[in-house]
């Protein structure tokens, strides 16, 4: 698969982990000890690795490879949804349905007519539009982040 994002840096693999984790898992300033003002990326840093997402946005996940080359550094990023979030998703829309079924079958109607059905679909479609939205802007805010941690070194 192809990473989402390819970045050949100018420094050493064991600095470039030493930025993304000095990035992350940092208090960022609210208002009032209450309201966010910025994004508060949280993850953690292996080896040869790293994962990040935002604190309070846990869908999409950056999963990071920092690999050794002649000149400095190759970072291949994936930006996707972990398995735990897969299953919720999941969970989510099959107890939509049970519950949207649940509500048409009620009395004194107890079968479901096609008004009901085309009602619990466009629901169903608008919060995937939804879900697809925000993916997307996490995505973005990803992206960004990681590009925004290399901006200053050479690119090889």
């Amino acid at each position: 698969m192809e990473p989402d994002l390819v970045l050949e840096v100018a420094i050493a693999p064991d600095a470039a982990l030493t930025r993304v984790s000095g990035a992350i898992n940092r208090k960022r300033q609210r208002v009032l000890g209450i309201l966010k003002t910025q994004n508060e990326y949280v993850g953690h840093v292996g080896e040869d690795g790293f994962e990040i997402w935002e604190r309070q946005q846990r869908a999409v996940h950056a999963f990071g490879r920092v690999i050794g080359q002649r000149g400095g550094t190759r970072i291949e990023v994936s930006l996707g949804l972990p398995m735990r979030t897969r299953a919720l998703i999941a969970v989510f829309f099959g107890l939509y349905f049970v519950v949207a079924i649940g509500i048409a079958l009620r009395p004194p109607d107890t079968i479901v007519s096609i008004e009901e059905l085309v009602v619990a679909i466009a629901g169903a479609v608008l919060l995937t539009l939804i879900f697809a939205a925000a993916a997307r802007r996490q995505r973005a805010d990803l992206r960004t982040v990681i590009e925004n941690l290399f901006t200053d070194l050479p690119r090889i």
